[in-house]
């Protein structure tokens, strides 16, 4: 609430100037009368109630003369009014399909748990766009940027290890498509981010990854990126006419891929993103739910406050104080002069 005019308040001070006048001026010039010898006994007489409350209008008057300086002074009532405006961001998913994600340290495998933990990612996500990328020995779009993300579960759903047929992991190539995916409107101001999910090292591809995330970060694009596997590693399971084998080294022992988490912490820094390390399902949760509270948009925020006029609260009474005094003064403490 506010006070449109508050300099009317100094009409406040009429009101003592005006009872000093009434008692001091006034009141004296009415007194009056005419003499009478013995008339000391009159003082007796009890006094009626018109007498007792004759003062009535004069109180009546003063608060319609307060109510009217508060109806110039123009009080007035906001209502305060908020625009939200959501600026999501976009996030591009880069989903390593290398056959090492076959392996058996995440349950029910590194990729299916991968694919299961990063659908409940995108269900959490509002305002945002989301793509997706794959790669192993080379890059395939599966979905650009979008809004609908049924769309981009069903297609996460779908990838599977048999759908590139270059084995590898080209992670150069796979941060380029994903930048290239990138498009802004004029004068929008989305940020962009890459969610890299790993779990090899960088053996393919044409792209070096540093050189890649130069030119991501030159783009103002953050890649948060994801080594996934256990601290010990697993072996690659392979299906052959013979039964379930798994991957070996030239000399016969098993091959336990590794984590290149140098070159994923690098490419972070680079890109001024970060970089995790999920040793199993819950810990890959965790991270999601950190990039989600890292990555929130913009929200700019407006407030207006619209004033309505709130002065008929003091007039109305003060016109029916008015009329009261009228009618009490003319009708009811009524004087012969």
């Amino acid at each position: 609430m506010r006070w449109f005019n508050p300099e009317f308040i100094l009409l406040a001070a009429l009101v003592p100037l005006a009872i000093w006048y009434k008692i001091a001026i006034q009141n004296p010039l009415r007194r009056g009368g005419i003499r009478f010898p013995g008339a000391g006994g009159l003082t007796k007489l009890s006094r009626g109630w018109k007498t007792r409350f004759a003062f009535l209008p004069d109180i009546f008057r003063t608060a319609v003369l307060l109510l009217l300086m508060l109806v110039l002074m123009r009080p007035q009532f906001g209502l305060e009014h908020e625009d939200i405006n959501r600026q999501g961001i976009d996030i591009m998913l880069v989903l390593d399909l290398s056959g090492s994600m076959a392996s058996e340290d995440f349950k029910p495998t590194r990729l299916k748990a991968a694919q299961a933990i990063t659908e409940r990612f995108i269900n959490g996500l509002s305002d945002h766009r989301v793509g997706l990328v794959v790669f192993a020995g080379l890059s395939m779009t599966l979905c650009p940027l979008t809004l609908d993300y049924g769309v981009v579960t069903e297609l996460l759903r779908r990838a599977d290890l048999r759908m590139i047929k270059a084995d590898g992991t080209a992670i150069g190539d796979a941060i380029i498509n994903a930048v290239y995916k990138f498009k802004k409107a004029p004068g929008e101001k989305r940020d962009q981010v890459i969610i890299l999910l790993t779990d090899g090292e960088n053996n393919a591809g044409v792209i070096d990854p540093l050189e890649a995330s130069k030119m991501a970060a030159e783009r103002g694009i953050r890649v948060y990126t994801i080594g996934v596997g256990s601290l010990e590693g697993a072996p690659i399971p392979i299906d052959t006419p013979f039964g379930r084998q798994f991957a070996q080294n030239p000399d016969g022992s098993l091959y336990i891929p590794k984590i290149d988490e140098q070159l994923l912490k690098d490419i972070a820094y680079v890109t001024k993103g970060q970089y995790f390390r999920a040793t199993d399902n819950s810990a890959l949760e965790k991270i999601y739910s950190t990039i989600a509270t890292l990555e929130k948009g913009k929200i700019d925020i407006t407030r207006t406050v619209q004033y309505s006029e709130r002065f008929y609260w003091f007039l109305a009474p003060a016109l029916a104080l008015l009329g009261i005094e009228m009618y009490l003064r003319a009708r009811v403490f009524a004087r012969v002069f």
